[in-house]
C-alpha cells in the first residue's frame, strides 16, 4: 500500500561478501490503513522492515548454544531479520518509524561486535548498561542481568538491540518518546541452521503453522487442540500473570486492562518508547524464544488491526486457501503448457 512504510536493507561487515542473498523462503508484506471518520487526519502508524545480513565471524570459540564455533568461526553467516511494528499515542508513528530504521542496524552491531576479539556479544555502551541496571531494575523489580543469563547469544543480541533502540529514541529530541511508543516483533532467521529467534514487546502477535498441516482439517489438531498453530509472540497485557505482577510491583496502577501512571494509560505492559511509563512497570525488554523452521512452515507477524477481528485459525485458513488456489493455478498452467507442447509435436510430425 502506498501509505505503508517498509524498510528493506542489506548489511554486511566484510567488503568481500557478495551482496546477492538468495533465501529459501518468501516474505510478503501487506497493510491497509484504517479509517477513523472522527479523525480524518489519522496517521498510519504501522511499519515493517526486512534486513538481509551477511556477517563474517572470526572467533573460533564455542557459543552458549553449544555450537562448536559454527556460529562464530571464520565463516560467512547469512541472516534475515524481519520486523513488524505498531505505534501508539499521537506521535506513535515517530517511534515505529525510528525503530524500523534503527533496529536492523543495532542487531547487526551486536553480531559484528561478537566477531571482534576485543568485544563480546553482551557489550553495550555504558549509558545503556546503566539504564538497564537502574531504570529497568526499578521497574517492578525486573532483574535484567538475571533475565539475560537464561538466554542464548542470539536472544541476548536481540534484547540488547531493543534496549539500544529504546534508549536512543528517548534521547533523540526529534522523537517524541515520552508519551508515545510502539509494539515490535522481530524474527531473526539463520539461513544455515534454519533456526528462528523471536523477540517481542507490545500487543502485536505472531503465529506459526505448517501449510501442510491444514490439508486435512481432521488431522490438524495437535495434543493441545490448537489446530497445529503455535503462538510464537503473544500480546503483553495485564492478562498475563507475570506481567500483572510486575506492574503491581511498580509505581503504576491498574484500571481494567490498562496500565496507568498518573493520568497516562496504555493497554500493554511492554513497549519501545513510552518513557514515562517505565516506572509503572512498562519495560522495553522483549520476551524471547527460538524454534526450528521446517519445510512448509508459515510465520504470520501482525498488529492488532488483524488480531482484533481475525482469530488464529481464520488467518491460517485464509493463507492456506490462497496457497492452494495458487498451486492449482500453477498446475493448470503446467497442464496447458504440456497440451500445447504435445499438440505442437503432433503438428511437427
Amino acid at each position: 500500500h502506498p501509505l505503508f512504510a517498509i524498510e528493506t536493507s542489506f548489511t554486511n561487515n566484510d567488503n568481500n561478501v557478495d551482496n546477492d542473498i538468495h533465501t529459501e523462503f518468501d516474505i510478503g508484506v501487506c497493510n491497509i490503513p484504517g479509517v477513523d471518520w472522527q479523525r480524518p487526519s489519522k496517521v498510519n502508524q504501522d511499519w515493517a522492515f526486512i534486513n538481509h545480513q551477511s556477517l563474517v565471524n572470526d572467533d573460533d570459540g564455542d557459543d552458549d548454544d553449544g555450537n562448536d564455533g559454527n556460529d562464530y568461526g571464520r565463516s560467512k553467516k547469512m541472516y534475515t531479520v524481519i520486523g513488524v511494528l505498531d505505534g501508539h499515542g499521537k506521535y506513535g508513528h515517530e517511534l515505529s518509524s525510528f525503530a524500523a530504521k534503527n533496529m536492523p542496524c543495532e542487531i547487526s552491531n551486536q553480531f559484528t561486535s561478537a566477531t571482534s576479539s576485543s568485544s563480546s556479544l553482551d557489550e553495550l555502551p555504558e549509558p545503556i548498561l546503566e539504564f538497564e541496571r537502574q531504570t529497568i531494575q526499578k521497574s517492578g523489580g525486573f532483574n535484567c542481568d538475571e533475565y539475560k543469563s537464561t538466554t542464548t547469544r542470539t536472544q541476548r543480541a536481540l534484547i540488547n538491540a531493543f534496549h539500544a533502540v529504546h534508549y536512543n529514541a528517548i534521547h533523540d529530541t526529534k522523537v517524541k518518546a515520552g508519551r508515545n511508543g510502539a509494539t515490535c516483533i522481530v524474527c531473526h532467521i539463520d539461513h544455515e541452521s534454519k533456526e528462528c529467534t523471536v523477540a517481542y514487546v507490545g500487543d502485536s502477535r505472531a503465529i506459526r503453522f505448517s501449510a501442510g498441516d491444514a490439508d486435512d482439517d481432521d488431522d490438524a489438531d495437535d495434543d493441545d487442540g490448537n489446530d497445529g498453530i503455535e503462538v510464537i509472540a503473544e500480546e503483553h497485557t495485564v492478562s498475563l500473570p507475570a506481567e500483572r505482577i510486575r506492574i503491581e510491583n511498580g509505581e503504576g496502577t491498574l484500571r481494567g486492562q490498562n496500565v496507568f501512571y498518573g493520568p497516562i494509560g496504555i493497554a500493554m505492559t511492554r513497549a519501545l518508547g513510552d518513557a514515562v511509563m517505565v516506572r509503572a512497570g512498562v519495560i522495553p525488554t522483549p520476551a524471547v524464544g527460538k524454534f526450528q523452521l521446517h519445510q512448509g512452515d508459515v510465520l504470520v507477524l501482525a498488529t492488532d488491526g488483524i488480531w482484533d477481528v481475525l482469530g488464529n485459525e481464520r488467518v491460517r485458513d485464509i493463507i492456506v486457501t490462497l496457497e492452494r488456489r495458487q498451486q492449482q493455478q500453477q498446475q493448470q498452467k503446467q497442464q496447458q503448457r504440456r497440451r500445447k507442447d504435445k499438440g505442437k509435436k503432433k503438428k511437427d510430425e
